[in-house]
């Protein structure tokens, strides 16, 4: 069946589903925004996942006492397919009023055997879904970045210098110089906006990097290459994507890690990581026991 996204229900007004609906779900192909930039499913030059966290999560039990949870979603970047963002929540809302166990624990493994099955079914991959509670342990991510702000570590002058006239995907923006020595680079940026590809609206992330490169970066060329997003269309995965394989271009590097932990929108923040290695997979994100934390953004 061909691919429609005008088939979901995004930017549609929608009703608020009062019995649970696993119908409601729409999944995306990854391949319709992988090919553009030469991305091949089994030829990946990364590993990754993609961690969506939910934060409007309600069910109950047999009594009708309703259990209130956070909820963290974890599904392999090599999943052929991404589940739509306004689908997943009008499906998590239709548990509002659905009744699943005796006990509260009762009610959660069904609750959870529920998602994970549903998510899995939709997008022909291995699907985590893991619940939390307020005394829940949360891992704070790329902990050793937090105050590498990219553009702090640009001379002001230069910044200055800049004329930032970009704002559509620019990877010609991007510059360095290979050199006989490794050279690495770690940092974090707040410059990230895109917008949504079908409502417009604007999507706020943080962008966090790691390079080991036998070129030198020109940092303020990553400037100008990340404020040219402003006006691009893509969901998340997609502009993480984008930018790992323009990196990955530009900079031929030994190693490379991307990821995005973008701000919450109806109760949901969606959050890809991918890397050229496992070992660089921060553990916040892929974790099956712990939290991610949020950003100041989220």
């Amino acid at each position: 069946m061909d691919f429609n996204l005008n088939d979901s229900l995004l930017g549609k007004d929608a009703f608020t589903p009062e019995k649970y609906d696993a119908s409601l779900l729409f999944r995306i192909p990854r391949s319709e925004n992988r090919e553009h930039y030469g991305l091949e499913a089994g030829r990946l030059p990364f590993v990754g996942v993609d961690v969506w966290n939910c934060y409007e999560v309600s069910f109950m039990t047999d009594n009708g006492l309703p259990v209130s949870r956070m909820m963290k979603l974890i599904y392999s970047c090599e999943s052929e397919f991404l589940v739509e963002s306004k689908s997943l929540k009008l499906y998590l809302n239709s548990f509002n009023m659905e009744k699943l166990g005796r006990s509260v624990l009762l009610a959660e493994k069904n609750f959870v055997e529920s998602v994970s099955t549903d998510l899995s079914n939709l997008l022909e991959a291995e699907v985590q879904a893991i619940l939390f509670a307020d005394q829940s342990v949360e891992l704070i991510p790329f902990q050793d970045i937090a105050d590498k702000q990219l553009t702090d570590l640009v001379p002001e002058e230069k910044l200055e210098q800049i004329e930032f006239s970009h704002f559509l995907e620019s990877p010609d923006l991007l510059k360095a110089e290979l050199t006989d020595t490794i050279h690495e680079y770690a940092f974090r940026s707040d410059l990230l906006r895109s917008n949504c590809r079908v409502t417009n609206q604007p999507d706020w992330g943080d962008l966090f990097v790691r390079v080991r490169t036998k070129s030198v970066v020109d940092l303020s060329s990553i400037v100008a290459y990340l404020v040219s997003f402003r006006k691009e269309n893509h969901f998340h995965e997609e502009v993480v994507e984008m930018i790992y394989k323009r990196f990955w271009d530009a900079f031929k590097p030994e190693e490379l890690m991307v990821a995005a932990m973008y701000t919450r929108r109806g109760g949901i923040d969606i959050n890809p990581v991918r890397a050229s290695h496992v070992a660089l997979l921060d553990e916040a994100f892929v974790s099956s026991t712990k939290r991610l934390a949020k950003t100041l953004r989220q």
